[in-house]
C-alpha cells in the first residue's frame, strides 16, 4: 500500500501523466479536423493507451482514498475523462487535458537551495495575481491546439507551425507564414485574441505585483513603528510609576 501510494505521488509518475495528457490533447485536436480518421493506426493505439493510463490513475487514487464518496464528488472531471471514447461521450476526452496541470508539481524538483525557495515563493505569489496561472494554462492549450491544427490544415512542418503561432500570438506578425485555409484562419483568430489578452493581463499583473510589494513594505514599516511606539509607551508608563514611587518614598521620609 505504501509503495503504491509513493508511486502515485512520485515525480516520474507526474511526468507520465503530463505526457499522457499532451498525447490526449493531440488526438483530440486531430479528431475534430475534417476528413481526418483517428481510428487508424497509430492514433487509435495512442488513444487507447491514454485511456488505460488515465483509468489506472483514477481507480488507483480511488483505491487509496479514505473517503470514497468524497473522492467521487471531487473528481467528476477525471471520471468523465475515462468514459468510453467511441460513444456519445467522445467529447469528454477533452477533460483528460486537465491532467496537464499536474506539470506544476514537477517544479518541486527545483527546491534545493534558499534562493530557489525564495524564487518559488515570489513566482507563486505572482501567478496568483489576477488568476494569471489559469491564463497561462489556457494560452498554452490554445497555442498547442492552434499549432497542430495549422500544421495539418496548411501542410507545413510542426516547427514552422509553432513559429507561426508564437509570432501571431505575440501580435508581431512577420507575415513569412500565413494561413490560407479556413481552419488556419480560425486558428489565427484564436491566437490573436489570446495574445492580446495575455499581453494586457501580463502588464496588469506585473504592475499589481510591484504595487503589492511596495504596499507590503510600507505596511511592514508601519507595523514596526507601531511596535516601537507601544514599547516606548510601556517604558514611559514604567518610568511614571517609578517617579510616583520615588515621590511617595520622599514624601514619607519628609513626614518622619
Amino acid at each position: 500500500m505504501k509503495k503504491f501510494h509513493k508511486f502515485l505521488h512520485s515525480d516520474g509518475y507526474y511526468v507520465l501523466i503530463v505526457l499522457t495528457g499532451l498525447c490526449s490533447l493531440f488526438i483530440l485536436v486531430l479528431s475534430y479536423l475534417p476528413g481526418f480518421d483517428i481510428s487508424r493506426s497509430p492514433y487509435i493505439e495512442i488513444d487507447i493507451t491514454t485511456l488505460v493510463i488515465f483509468s489506472f490513475d483514477y481507480f488507483g487514487r480511488l483505491f487509496l482514498a479514505k473517503n470514497k464518496m468524497a473522492f467521487f464528488r471531487h473528481n467528476i472531471v477525471d471520471l468523465l475523462a475515462i468514459l468510453p471514447f467511441n460513444t456519445i461521450f467522445n467529447a469528454f476526452r477533452i477533460f483528460r487535458v486537465v491532467n496537464v496541470i499536474r506539470l506544476a508539481k514537477i517544479f518541486t524538483l527545483v527546491r534545493f537551495i534558499g534562493t530557489a525557495g525564495k524564487l518559488q515563493k515570489n513566482a507563486k505569489k505572482f501567478l496568483k495575481i489576477n488568476g494569471f496561472i489559469y491564463l497561462i494554462i489556457i494560452c498554452g492549450i490554445v497555442l498547442i491546439t492552434a499549432s497542430i491544427s495549422y500544421s495539418i490544415a496548411e501542410g507545413v512542418s510542426l516547427s514552422n507551425s509553432f513559429w507561426w503561432a508564437i509570432v501571431t500570438a505575440s501580435t508581431v506578425g512577420y507575415g513569412d507564414v500565413a494561413p490560407t485555409t479556413l481552419v488556419g484562419r480560425i486558428s489565427a483568430v484564436s491566437l490573436m485574441i489570446i495574445g492580446i489578452g495575455f499581453i494586457g493581463t501580463l502588464t496588469s499583473t506585473i504592475t499589481n505585483y510591484f504595487t503589492q510589494e511596495s504596499n507590503e513594505k510600507n505596511d511592514d514599516k508601519l507595523d514596526k513603528i507601531i511596535l516601537k511606539l507601544d514599547k516606548i509607551e510601556k517604558e514611559n508608563q514604567k518610568l511614571r510609576r517609578d517617579i510616583l514611587d520615588l515621590k511617595a518614598e520622599q514624601h514619607s521620609k519628609e513626614s518622619k
